[in-house]
């Protein structure tokens, strides 16, 4: 059984990317593209930002992205390699008089930190995507969502999509790491043997030997059926907690 999810196996094959200088990594990889204002707003339609949230823009250009974010009350981050786009939307936010909520840094993109982010935003191009996809489901938390202008992630199927001004914008969302052995535990004492099969949000896998059913895997929120009974759960690093059941992951 494999499990493509693990953070070990995501990290492979990033290592001489990791190692290309940034500017030139940003300077071959993505010209600067200005997304269109009505891109701009269905891309945060579509990635559900609220306020209060954090996001962070991937190649944020002028910064129209991060600043849209900011109107709408979430705290916004550019990352941006090129100095003079960072100069241009630190004097945008500037005149929006966005900077409590918005801000920019000139940094590489495979540096800066995605923990605690709930939403990420690109414009790349495709070959970058797939570099940055490790990144992505290592770093992000369950549940968080990532959406891209014009470009998807390759082998990782996007959850939903939209065509905007004769663009098309994706969205995915990050999974939990639900693959591998449980052992399920319930509320009256019984055991069983869980066996989840992962790759990205699509589970499989048996219930004691047996095949189950219906499984789904949205973020942390796991449903799948056993012997005629639905499993609705909450995935963890080591447990899942359920409804009249709870499963603890067999090293």
């Amino acid at each position: 059984m494999t499990i493509p999810l693990s953070r070990r196996s995501l990290l492979l094959g990033s290592a001489s990317l990791l190692a290309m200088p940034a500017a030139a990594r940003r300077a071959k990889d993505v010209p600067y593209v200005p997304t269109p204002a009505e891109v701009v707003e269905g891309m945060l339609d579509l990635a559900g930002l609220k306020a209060g949230e954090r996001l962070i823009d991937l190649g944020s250009g002028d910064g129209r992205i991060a600043r849209a974010a900011a109107r709408r009350g979430a705290t916004a981050l550019g990352v941006e390699i090129d100095s003079d786009l960072v100069a241009r939307a630190r004097s945008l936010t500037r005149l929006e008089g966005l900077e409590e909520r918005a801000r920019f840094v000139r940094d590489d993109l495979f540096t800066v930190s995605l923990r605690d982010v709930d939403v990420v935003a690109l414009y790349l191009l495709p070959a970058l995507n797939e570099r940055l996809k490790p990144k992505l489901l290592n770093e992000m938390k369950a549940g968080a969502r990532v959406v891209s202008h014009a470009f998807d992630m390759g082998d990782w199927p996007h959850d939903d999509y939209r065509e905007i001004a004769d663009k098309r914008v994706y969205r995915w969302t990050i999974p939990a790491i639900a693959g591998g052995e449980w052992q399920l535990i319930r509320d009256d004492g019984t055991l069983a043997r869980l066996v989840i099969d992962q790759r990205y949000s699509t589970v499989s896998g048996t219930f004691e030997g047996r095949a189950i059913e219906a499984a789904r895997l949205s973020g942390a929120a796991l449903h799948f059926t056993a012997d005629g009974t639905a499993y609705r759960g909450v995935v963890g690093a080591r447990t899942i907690a359920g409804e009249g059941w709870r499963a603890e992951r067999i090293d």
